[in-house]
C-alpha cells in the first residue's frame, strides 16, 4: 500500500491515478500526517453494477426525491 501527501496528490493526481490503473495498488492519502482519504481501484464492471442499482433506485423514487431531512 503507497502512502502519499494531500500535496503531492495535487501535483501528480493523473500519474497516481494511472499507476493505481496499472498496478492495482491501494494509494493512502495523509493531511498533516494523519491518513485522511483512500484510493482503491476497482473494474469497470464494478461501476457498471453500482450505476445500475443507483439508476433503479432513482427508477423507483427510493433516491433523489429532493427531500430534506434535519
Amino acid at each position: 500500500m503507497k502512502v502519499i501527501t494531500v500535496s503531492e496528490l495535487k501535483l501528480k493526481a493523473t500519474q497516481i491515478v494511472s499507476e493505481i490503473e496499472s498496478t492495482k495498488e491501494e494509494v493512502i492519502i495523509t493531511k498533516n500526517g494523519k491518513a485522511v482519504a483512500w484510493i482503491q481501484y476497482f473494474s469497470e464492471d464494478e461501476f457498471s453494477l453500482t450505476k445500475k442499482k443507483t439508476e433503479k433506485g432513482k427508477e423507483s423514487g427510493k433516491i433523489g426525491k429532493g427531500k430534506r431531512h434535519l
